[in-house]
């Protein structure tokens, strides 16, 4: 049973507490929390609405709502910078979505609604719990706030709240993909 899970899986579930040290970057990881490990994936309602499109070249994999909060989920407090204030948000973090689409360890592309994208590295999404969020402060996130689907940066490094990556906070995120 453990083979199948897969090694992705096994290590979205081994306890990762704050301060602990990241092996990959020899620094502290932020405060976050694994607050459900992957559960069976649903089936879509009939008229249940496609939340995200997982885009790998050769397939695409459309995830309800429902579906994206059956993964395992990731919980913690940071800075919205456009919105100038703090939350506590929950989702999937974008390793566990470059998994499930196969193309793990490659750079992504998180494509908004409106058009707009942004390419985040392998190197940051695999060492750090980047997410893309559906809850914040224990809600749905509302479009006023950058929903449904956000990115959210944890807090450290200082770097992700700074220019280069002001631009990986996207908002009404519908896509992701390989970045070519």
């Amino acid at each position: 049973m453990w083979r199948r899970l897969g090694l992705i899986t096994l290590l979205t579930l081994a306890p990762v507490t704050a301060g602990q040290v990241n092996p990959a970057s020899k620094s502290r990881l932020p405060a976050f929390t694994y607050v459900r490990a992957a559960q069976p994936t649903p089936k879509a309602k009939p008229g249940e609405r496609r939340a995200l499109t997982i885009s790998t070249g050769q397939r695409e994999l459309n995830l309800t709502l429902g579906q994206l909060q059956a993964m395992p989920a990731v919980r913690y407090t940071t800075h919205h910078p456009q919105l100038k204030r703090s939350f506590t948000y929950e989702g999937v973090t974008l390793r566990d979505l470059a998994a499930r689409g196969g193309f793990l360890g490659r750079d992504l592309r998180v494509y908004a609604a409106n058009g707009f994208a942004s390419t985040i590295r392998a190197e940051d999404y695999m060492n750090w719990p980047i997410m893309l969020a559906y809850r914040a402060d224990g809600a749905p996130i509302p479009i006023l706030h950058k929903g449904p689907l956000t990115v959210v940066l944890p807090e450290r490094p200082e770097r992700f709240h700074a220019g280069e990556y002001s631009a990986a906070w996207v908002w009404f995120a519908e896509r992701i993909a390989p970045a070519q």
